[in-house]
Parts: structure tokens; C-alpha cells; sequence
């Protein structure tokens, strides 16, 4: 009687961890959030390594909707619907001015400066100063950018660049305006003579030779996380600002060719 007494207490333990386990995983299914997410295209690829590592970590989910940032910006303001953006810091900024994006929730998550491709053993840009750098650009038959109204960064200050420089009306016609795209393939595939984007993405394509701004004209930019104002998955967003700026994102940002800001 004792034996069987010790095997239906061995059994009635074993139903009670069981029972236990399921009740936890039950708690950690209705825990479970679908989080929406804007995202620049800048850090497309990124995010590519990275929301599949996040859903199986937290059990939530990610969907995710890519664009330049203007655009992602305008969305926001017209529609909204987001949980969290991932989008260069000064528009996050005029967002949480506006009051689409909580400010006390924004956190620098990589960089990466805007820089030029051409042809694997073609002539590069002179960059040796600025006079130069503008006889180049006069003489380039097409150039590959970014679409400027779309607000995609590099296509943003190249435009800059070409109004600082004096020559934006000669040169808008030789401009190749892209949206989504890797800008570098259209030269790779000798569709443009020169591309303009962002470093990362540049290297990201074979054929291709990297050439840095003049370094007049060099400028980094900062991708950053916030979360909305109206979101009602504060706290699942919270864990992916943290898991994005955590120390398994930061590697997975520099095998990307970004420069992490986790610890900066």
C-alpha cells in the first residue's frame, strides 16, 4: 500500500506540473502582441535579420510596412496606425513635436552616412574639392537617386548638395529617381553611371566601387526607434526598443555594414 501510495503521489505531481506548464504557456499566448511597425527603408535589411530573431524569442509578432521616410511620415500624420516607427531621428523628432511619437520613448538604434557607387573599374568621382566634385557631376551622364519628394534621406541631401553646389538645375536631368531600390544595382547593371545612397546599402551590391562625399558634403544619418502616442501595445513595444538596442541586435546592425548606437 505504501508503494502505491508514493506512485499515485509521483503521478499526482506530475499532473500538477502539467498543469502548471500549460497555464504558463496559456498566459504567455494571450500575452502574445501584434505589433505594427513602420520602417524605413534604410534599415530594410536590418530588420530583415531581425524580426524573425524577436518573434521567436517573445512570441510576438511583427508586421512590419516599409517605405522612405517622407512617405512613412505623411502616413503617419494622415492615418497613423502604428505601434512603433523606425525611421531617421529628425523626422522621429518632428513627429514627437507633433505629437504622433511618445519623446521619452526614442532611442538611437544605428547610422550610416550617405556616400557614392560607381562601376567596378570606372573612373571615380574627383572629390578633391568642391570645384572639382561639380565638374565631375556636370559631366556624369545619369545619376541614381533616391526620389527627393519621397523623402528618402540620401536622396534628400544629395539635393542639398546639388543646390549648395549651384548646378541642381543642370544636373535634374541627368538624376535617375528611385524608390525602394538599391541604387547602386542600376549602376552595377549599367543602367546609371553613378548612385547616391547610403553606405551600407552601397556595399551591400556587388560590381560596384564605394566612394565617400567630398568631405564637405559627408553626412551620417541616425536611424532611430519611438513608439506612437496611440499605440495599445505600449509594452510589447517597449521589449522590441530593448531588444533592438540590445547587444544581439547591435552585431547583426554592423554585419549589416551599420554602425550600432547601442552603447553610445
Amino acid at each position: 500500500m505504501a508503494v502505491l501510495g508514493r506512485g499515485l503521489a509521483r503521478l499526482a505531481a506530475g499532473f500538477a506540473i502539467i498543469s502548471a506548464l500549460t497555464m504558463t504557456l496559456a498566459g504567455r499566448a494571450v500575452e502574445a502582441a501584434e505589433i505594427q511597425v513602420f520602417s524605413a527603408n534604410g534599415v530594410k535589411a536590418v530588420m530583415a535579420d531581425l524580426v524573425p530573431r524577436f518573434e521567436n524569442t517573445t512570441g510576438h509578432k511583427l508586421i512590419v510596412t516599409y517605405g522612405e521616410a517622407g512617405e512613412l511620415r505623411r502616413r503617419i500624420l494622415e492615418v497613423g496606425g502604428f505601434d512603433l516607427a523606425f525611421l531617421p531621428a529628425q523626422t522621429l523628432r518632428d513627429m514627437a513635436t507633433l505629437g504622433k511619437v511618445v519623446a521619452g520613448s526614442m532611442v538611437d538604434i544605428a547610422s550610416s552616412d550617405v556616400a557614392m557607387a560607381v562601376r567596378a573599374g570606372a573612373v571615380k568621382p574627383d572629390t578633391s574639392s568642391a570645384d572639382a566634385f561639380k565638374s565631375w557631376l556636370l559631366g556624369a551622364a545619369t545619376i541614381a537617386i533616391t526620389d527627393p519628394a519621397s523623402g528618402g534621406v540620401s536622396g534628400v541631401h544629395f539635393a542639398s548638395v546639388l543646390q549648395r553646389l549651384g548646378i541642381a538645375a543642370q544636373v535634374e536631368p541627368k538624376l535617375r529617381l528611385t524608390t525602394g531600390e538599391l541604387n547602386a544595382e542600376l549602376v552595377a547593371r549599367g543602367e546609371a553611371e553613378m548612385a547616391v545612397q547610403l553606405a551600407h546599402e552601397i556595399r551591400a551590391v556587388q560590381g560596384v566601387e564605394f566612394v565617400p562625399l567630398p568631405l564637405d558634403f559627408q553626412r551620417s544619418i541616425v536611424f532611430a526607434v519611438g513608439i506612437s502616442a496611440a499605440t495599445k501595445e505600449r509594452a510589447a513595444a517597449k521589449e522590441l526598443i530593448a531588444f533592438l538596442s540590445g547587444p544581439a541586435a547591435a552585431q547583426a546592425i554592423a554585419a549589416r555594414g551599420m554602425e550600432p548606437a547601442a552603447g553610445k
